[in-house]
């Protein structure tokens, strides 16, 4: 009995829970020495980075050694199929990631950072699991109210409270309208659980005896539903948030942002559409998600295209990027996605590697004249050092798409399954506005060689950045540049994801 009750109800969770007593003991230890004259500052918020990172490697170590045991519990809230389980891996290894390009935030130093940041993590990886719409919106609001307190959190930074104070309003707006939408299925349905709304929407797609009423409520509350993710995601045209909180919150919190959320919103956008749905959209819908690639695509890269700060500027191509993952969910075919997952991995690791040069540029001291926060500190980049020069080239031809880098298979992969599903007019546009993107990409790298300089000035590294962020930096560039010997290892991972997926 209590070995039944440990694998129904534990055994899936035992990270989550490894976690959370992490979470305990992090509180409980800041909380003690908090008022401590000695052992306040900076060594409290160092040992507790310190005791966050350890326990993110040892809960990615604990989930390598369970199995996967595909089956919903407490009491068909969550689930552990083949998507939660590995999708689980991306969020710890990307985690990781992150706490090592970022191995020190000198304008924080309290404790409770690193615990808001341990809690987002929980919450992202019990969002991949959860089939409940119950579950699904508390785990939202619970992942909201921690992003929220992470973009305010530098208060000596009135650009960092001013985001944080968009973000709660547009953030609150987004959440009534996702919870409508789930009100109105549950009115219509009187279900909560998305394998139980599975059952029905596919009976209910092979008939046409239901009234026009409840076809314009289920297309309601479908629009209010997917609104409220695309929001979340950062696709157009809901992609007003993402350059000021970009900017305006700390690099480290903008990298997080960027990263590890996109994997949990669009987990739970591809359940709704295959697990929920059965692949069964309305016209109206279907339209919807058309647009909302184009103008993701369109907006994304005229927007780029103005911009003089690294950190809008990647707020933007995060919003082009999302046009390729829409594009591929158009087709609805579920034998797509192991190339959407492709793309996902792929962009994760150049979006890792932009955000590590910048960790380890933001250590160089300039005159008053540059912040490292514009693109025009970049024209001295290969005066100072000519191995970042050439590292943030290859980077950026990455994320344009120039082969043989992996951002070009990436791309390919998902317009090659667009293409075998008939979208042409979207892969046409696509691929021109991609043409478009390039000049901005190449722009910076104009900046770093080809620039006329009146006076020369060269920076000096203030701080010399810590061994591992530079091994993070080399590793994630050697994979971009030799992935294209080898997409096995890729495909492969991509195929165990998208096999909870398959109709």
């Amino acid at each position: 009995m209590i070995l039944n009750f440990f694998y129904l109800n534990i055994y899936s969770l035992l990270a989550e829970f490894f976690l959370v007593l992490i979470v305990c003991f992090a509180m409980i230890f800041g909380s003690f020495y908090s008022n401590s004259y000695f052992w306040q500052f900076p060594i409290l918020s160092k040992s507790i980075r310190f005791f966050v990172l350890q326990s993110l490697i040892f809960s990615f170590i604990l989930l390598t050694t369970t199995s996967p045991i595909f089956f919903t519990y407490w009491n068909d809230f969550l689930i552990n199929d083949s998507l939660a389980f590995y999708g689980k891996f991306l969020i710890l290894f990307f985690s990781i990631i992150w706490f090592l390009i970022f191995p020190s935030i000198k304008t924080i130093l309290n404790f409770e950072f690193w615990i808001l940041i341990l809690l987002s993590i929980i919450a992202l990886s019990l969002l991949l699991q959860a089939i409940d719409l119950l579950a699904i919106y508390l785990l939202i609001e619970f992942l909201s109210l921690t992003f929220y307190v992470l973009t305010s959190i530098n208060r000596n930074s009135e650009f960092s409270t001013e985001s944080g104070l968009k973000y709660f309003i547009l953030g609150a707006f987004t959440s009534s309208i996702l919870l409508f939408g789930f009100t109105l299925l549950y009115n219509f349905t009187g279900l909560t659980n998305l394998q139980d709304l599975l059952l029905f929407f596919t009976g209910y797609s092979s008939t046409l005896t239901y009234p026009i009423n409840l076809d314009f409520g289920f297309v309601l509350s479908l629009f209010c539903i997917l609104t409220a993710l695309l929001f979340k995601l950062g696709a157009a045209p809901f992609h007003f948030w993402v350059p000021d909180i970009y900017e305006g919150a700390l690099s480290s919190i903008t990298a997080f942002f960027a990263l590890l959320p996109k994997i949990a919103i669009l987990t739970l956008l591809l359940r709704f559409i295959f697990l929920t749905f059965g692949g069964y959209l309305f016209t109206e819908i279907y339209f919807f998600l058309i647009v909302c690639t184009f103008l993701s695509s369109l907006i994304g890269t005229t927007g780029a295209l103005l911009q003089t700060k690294w950190k809008r500027f990647i707020a933007f191509s995060s919003i082009t990027h999302v046009s390729f993952f829409l594009i591929n969910l158009c087709s609805l075919n579920s034998d797509n996605l192991i190339y959407l997952f492709t793309y996902l991995l792929i962009y994760l690791l150049m979006s890792s590697a932009f955000f590590c040069f910048f960790s380890i540029f933001s250590n160089f001291k300039f005159p008053n004249s540059f912040t490292p926060r514009f693109f025009d500190s970049l024209i001295f980049l290969n005066f100072t050092s000519q191995p970042l020069a050439i590292i943030f080239s290859i980077i950026l031809f990455s994320f344009a798409g120039i082969p043989p880098l992996a951002g070009f298979f990436a791309k390919f992969f998902i317009l090659y399954s667009a293409i075998s599903s008939f979208f042409y007019f979207l892969v046409l546009s696509l691929l021109l506005l991609n043409c478009i993107s390039c000049f901005y990409y190449i722009n910076l790298i104009k900046k770093n060689y080809f620039n006329s300089i009146d006076q020369i000035y060269l920076p000096i590294v203030n701080i010399p950045a810590r061994s591992e962020t530079l091994i993070i930096l080399n590793v994630l560039v050697c994979w971009l540049l030799f992935l294209f010997f080898d997409f096995d290892i890729f495909f492969l991972f991509s195929n165990l994801l998208r096999s909870a997926l398959l109709n």
